[in-house]
């Protein structure tokens, strides 16, 4: 049962997806009050939901909705049947109209609701059904590793190389080591190649597929839109309600940016117009510049883990760390860098970890033939902008606070936190000159679950967050190895193929996150300046470089004096 061809059934969850969509489109087109309605009445102040009908003052502005609620909007701006309409030329008042009002199609939020349920316990279930183990790959415990090659032929390295197989013992040697901390000097003698690690792998893991690519981008839009025309619901259970929703919308926010993702590597589908396309849909609404992203993130890939090439997550060294403005450091090392990516995208600097603005087609990181796509991303986030300065002008900007930029920080509080926690560990290794080479920067990043967050008891359902924002967090190692190979729906079985492989060389690390996150904040301030392969040192060590420092000074300028 659970090794048969589970294709069909999951066909079928990606069309009920679909089916989704186009009811929720239809139905809030097609109902008599628009989805904008019920967002605007559920987070009205309660004086205005409750003011009486009957008022003298412009009477006209108000309207008793089937659902109880007196709306702040004019009747003109409501779709009204004919009948109405005739009534409110001929002066009737709002009570009067509201037999006319038509609610929402129960045949239109019914079958969407059920779909998206439908949709997401299939995909799951087929991600996390029982395998038959396939038999763990060997490799020679010796092995020349790539000598600094180009990062991208590198990466896209496909010459299959069949490993010499091991005894039994040593595979079960081998197996045993998985994981574990890895020191500088282990980090640039690895036991491997990438050759190696592409043989492991099964060949399947390199298809990708625009249906299923089509699938998860409908699936995650999907709830957005039955969590946007739910809203009313959820805030009307108060600030429980509120904070549920919050959440999940930005949550779903950060799982369409992994979407985008996939689609800025190449890994959503084998047409660039395609990617190019649904990479624009899913980045745009949550104010992303695709093209811009895409290609500073293309060489944090190439070059990950080179400390002076390398931009994302930058490591400073204790005399750069001092030199940092003020303010940056106070964000860097409070829980506000959780949310420094809006800033991150707009700012000019190309130093401390910073890669320019990502709007600006003259960022010295873009080509000149790029300038164009920087420029259609630019306009993409700029139009979206301009809807919502719209929605703010219609509706208020206490509305839109509460409908889109509070799930909007918590999409970039998701976005900074999983990529701070994958590149900012104590037993990662960052590289300098001659030491670095494209397989060992990216070996040198972290795997993490994020289940806890649902599951504290680990009673074990709270997988399924690591498998909603697409096994970003808990496949990232091999992500970084064939990063424009393996699409994110593939990560999982290609990271069981290589463990074996990697040994102490594959990092993961179970703490939960909260925990985790405080270990990094105190564990992670600083590398030392010499060295090829370096390691993060700790808070206490920056006090006592810093006390050092102070000394130092104090005795040269006793000196001078003298």
């Amino acid at each position: 049962f659970f090794d048969m061809n589970w294709s069909a059934v999951s066909a079928v969850s990606g069309a009920l997806a679909l089916v989704l969509a186009i009811f929720l489109v239809v139905d809030l087109t097609s109902h008599s009050i628009p989805m904008t309605t019920h967002l605007v009445s559920a987070v009205q102040p309660m004086s205005v939901r409750h003011r009486a009908v009957a008022t003298t003052a412009a009477p006209h502005q108000y309207m008793q909705t089937p659902y109880g609620v007196q709306l702040a909007r004019p009747i003109s701006s409501m779709r009204l049947s004919n009948d109405a309409a005739h009534q409110h030329s001929m002066g009737a008042t709002p009570t009067d109209l509201n037999s006319n009002l038509q609610p929402p199609s129960a045949w239109g939020w019914a079958p969407a609701f059920l779909a998206a349920v439908t949709a997401v316990a299939l995909s799951v279930f087929d991600r996390f059904r029982p395998r038959r183990k396939a038999a763990a790959a060997m490799f020679p415990t010796s092995g020349a590793v790539l000598e600094r090659p180009q990062a991208e032929e590198a990466e896209t390295q496909t010459q299959p190389l069949k490993p010499p197989a091991l005894t039994v013992t040593q595979g079960r040697n081998i197996t045993n080591q998985i994981g574990g901390i890895v020191t500088p000097q282990e980090a640039v003698e690895l036991p491997f190649t990438q050759a190696q690690l592409r043989a492991a792998i099964p060949e399947e893991c390199f298809k990708k597929s625009l249906f299923w690519s089509l699938f998860y981008c409908a699936r995650d839009f999907a709830v957005v839109g039955a969590m946007y025309y739910f809203q009313s619901a959820f805030f009307g259970l108060g600030i429980v309600g509120k904070l549920l929703w919050w959440n999940i919308v930005g949550f779903y926010g950060w799982c369409l940016f992994v979407v985008g993702h996939d689609c800025g590597h190449g890994t959503f589908s084998n047409y660039g117009w395609v990617n190019q396309l649904f990479g624009h849909i899913c980045h745009a609404p949550i104010l992303v510049p695709f093209n811009g992203w895409r290609i500073s993130h293309r060489h944090h890939h190439q070059y990950h883990n080179d400390i002076d090439r390398d931009h994302s997550w930058r490591p400073f060294s204790a005399a750069a760390l001092k030199a940092l403005p003020p303010f940056l450091k106070w964000v860097r090392y409070s829980p506000l860098v959780v949310l420094i990516y809006p800033y991150y995208l707009i700012t000019s600097r190309h130093d401390y970890g910073f890669s320019g603005c990502h709007f600006w087609p003259w960022n010295k990181i873009f080509k000149k033939e790029e300038r164009g796509g920087i420029v259609a991303s630019a306009l993409s986030v700029f139009a979206f902008l301009g809807f919502l300065g719209a929605c703010t002008a219609q509706f208020g900007w206490m509305t839109m606070l509460q409908s889109y930029w509070i799930p909007y920080m918590i999409f970039v509080a998701w976005l900074d936190l999983v990529t701070m926690l994958q590149h900012t560990d104590s037993n990662v290794v960052f590289f300098r000159g001659d030491s670095w080479n494209y397989l060992r920067g990216a070996l040198s990043t972290v795997d993490r679950t994020y289940r806890h967050l649902i599951d504290p008891l680990n009673l074990g359902f709270g997988r399924v967050l690591d498998h909603l924002h697409h096994n970003i967090s808990d496949g990232h190692v091999v992500h970084h190895i064939f990063f424009t190979q393996i699409p994110h729906y593939k990560l999982i079985d290609a990271t069981e193929a290589i463990k074996p492989l990697l040994g102490k060389h594959y990092r993961f690390d179970p703490t939960p996150i909260p925990q985790a996150w405080a270990k990094t904040m105190a564990e992670c301030w600083f590398v030392d300046e010499e060295g090829g392969a370096v390691k993060y040192k700790g808070k206490k060590e920056y006090e006592e470089w810093e006390r050092e420092q102070r000394f130092v000074e104090a005795k040269s300028a006793a000196g001078s004096l003298a």
